[in-house]
């Protein structure tokens, strides 16, 4: 019925604390899942974490002279909106350490998941409990790989997609404000991910104007959100603007591979076999609910909304899929492309779940049946993590030999020694300038990807690193001292045997630390050039 009333079956029945527990024990499920594997390291097994805790540093100390990072980069935040993460990292780093401080940032955006998949179900008239189950891909393959701004993102998009279906429905300012703010915060958390919202929002209004009152709701959002993203076009990058090698014919193969880029996490078998268990008992769970939807015939609401509007929803996760069948591995500098969009189009599959049975009791078993199908999952992850933790003792002891602000090469020879498929090692010496600010040989900013880029090398202000090959950070053969190490005072080895052989032709390079795998050289510098202060 044309945004009429919540029919009966969206109402809870039964006593209230029932209720307040569900929810209790959905906030405490929610906060287990995402915080644990965080907590349990001190460094997250986590690609390109350090190179997110580097870069909320710098927008943290940018002004803070003896960090040199101003003389480093010029701010781009609106060019290459990726500011999120950013940003909350830097307020909490104001009165935390930097890694805790980006650990409680990442771990907020990715509870953004089960609370986009929430209110996406809350816009479909059903019971928000429902979008607990999108807790299952906080940990897959994409946050291991420490794509935290993509999969905030996916959360953030579900967010819109259910307050857009929630307007049409029941109009009213409030929804239209919140709809706008969460818009934003999409634009600036990844705008790969905007338009997608963008024209889902058209696509609710296409689909819904013959059945509801009015779509006039989603006018003001959606112009906002159009023109936000002609201002961004006008002013994006040249990397943002890289030409798409589209694959065509889609590539059917790729369906057989999708669930080892949703899950394929730890060296072994044992990630994915939790994968399935947990597929298996949400598989259960759709079962259960659509046998009490069929024999009650009111699990779901009446009229002619609720299909259409769930059909939207099987849009959103059709286009994915098409994606994942015809996007590139690579765009540009952006790597791993293509699978992220399976991740993103089995996140959605929970909203089409029939709606809970309206009793209190069975909502609260609800969600103690989803705790007990997920937990397992963040154990075995949070293990890892903290068997991972174990094998950086040494590096956080070496890194503590260097000085404030050093010029740091680093090469990491040595992969080995997690779980992990994708290596956790090959940054992790960013949280050197995460913790004392400085240089590094290889940086995100050189490729103009970040909210921030090298200064221009013929500024006069400018102190910056040579810039490097492509994929040099994985291919330390490469190195070459007369070619690549001039500018560097300080030389940061992850290698079983010793590197000195790197740095025969240059005998000032000296040996200073040596702890198990990893190695640091020191060349002592005279007064000139830039400031970089020895312990």
């Amino acid at each position: 019925m044309p945004g009429g009333r919540i029919e009966p079956a969206a109402r809870v029945t039964g006593p209230p604390p029932l209720l307040w527990l569900a929810w209790l024990c959905a906030g405490a499920t929610i906060t287990y899942v995402v915080g644990a594997p965080f907590w349990a390291a001190d460094y997250p097994m986590m690609t390109d974490f350090p190179f997110h805790t580097a870069s909320s540093a710098v927008l943290r100390h940018y002004t803070d002279a003896d960090w040199h990072f101003r003389e480093q980069f010029v701010f781009q935040m609106f060019a290459v909106p990726y500011v999120t993460l950013y940003a909350v990292s830097a307020i909490f780093m104001v009165v935390l350490p930097p890694v805790v401080a980006t650990k409680l940032a990442a771990a907020l955006l990715l509870s953004l998941l089960p609370i986009g998949l929430m209110v996406l179900c809350w816009g479909l008239r059903k019971s928000p409990l429902l979008g607990l189950w999108g807790l299952v891909p906080v940990w897959g393959v994409l946050t291991h790989w420490g794509f935290i701004n993509f999969v905030a993102a996916m959360g953030l998009f579900a967010m819109a997609l259910g307050l857009a279906l929630r307007i049409v429905d029941r109009p009213s300012v409030k929804l239209q404000g919140a709809l706008i703010a969460v818009l934003i915060l999409l634009f600036f958390t990844h705008v790969f991910r905007f338009p997608f919202a963008v024209g889902m929002i058209v696509v609710v209004g296409l689909v819904m104007r013959d059945r509801v009152e009015s779509i006039k709701g989603l006018f003001i959002p959606a112009g906002v959100a159009i023109a936000l993203f002609l201002a961004w076009w006008l002013t994006r990058t040249e990397l943002l603007a890289s030409e798409i090698r589209w694959v065509w014919p889609p590539q059917w193969s790729r369906m057989s591979d999708a669930s080892g880029y949703v899950s394929n996490i730890f060296i072994g078998d044992e990630d994915t076999e939790m994968f399935r268990r947990t597929t298996l008992l949400f598989a259960l769970t759709a079962a259960a609910l659509l046998a009490i939807a069929i024999a009650r015939l009111r699990s779901w609401p009446k009229g002619g909304w609720v299909v259409p509007a769930h059909v939207i929803v099987g849009v959103a996760i059709l286009v994915s899929l098409g994606l994942y069948l015809i996007l590139p591995m690579e765009i540009g500098a952006w790597w791993y492309v293509f699978p992220r969009e399976i991740t993103a189009a089995l996140f959605l599959v929970p909203a089409l779940l029939p709606n809970l049975p309206r009793k209190t009791w069975a909502h609260l078993g609800f969600v103690i049946w989803t705790a007990v199908g997920v937990a397992p999952l963040a154990e075995l992850v949070t293990d890892a993590h903290r068997e991972f933790s174990t094998t950086t003792v040494h590096f956080r002891e070496i890194i503590r030999e260097l000085p404030k602000a050093p010029k740091l090469l680093y090469l990491v020879y040595d992969q080995q020694g997690s779980r992990a498929q994708n290596s956790p090692y090959v940054h992790l010496p960013a949280y050197a300038q995460a913790e004392r600010g400085g240089w590094l040989s290889f940086h995100f900013a050189q490729f103009g990807a970040s909210p921030f880029r090298y200064r221009d090398p013929t500024d006069p202000n400018a102190v910056v690193p040579p810039k490097t090959p492509v994929r040099w950070e994985w291919s330390p053969q490469l190195f070459q001292l007369d070619q690549h190490g001039d500018f560097f005072d300080w030389f940061l080895i992850r290698r079983v045997s010793s590197p000195g052989s790197l740095f025969a032709s240059d005998p000032s390079i000296r040996r200073v630390a040596h702890f198990e795998n990893w190695w640091l050289y020191h060349r002592p510098r005279g007064p000139t050039g830039p400031p970089s202060e020895t312990p």
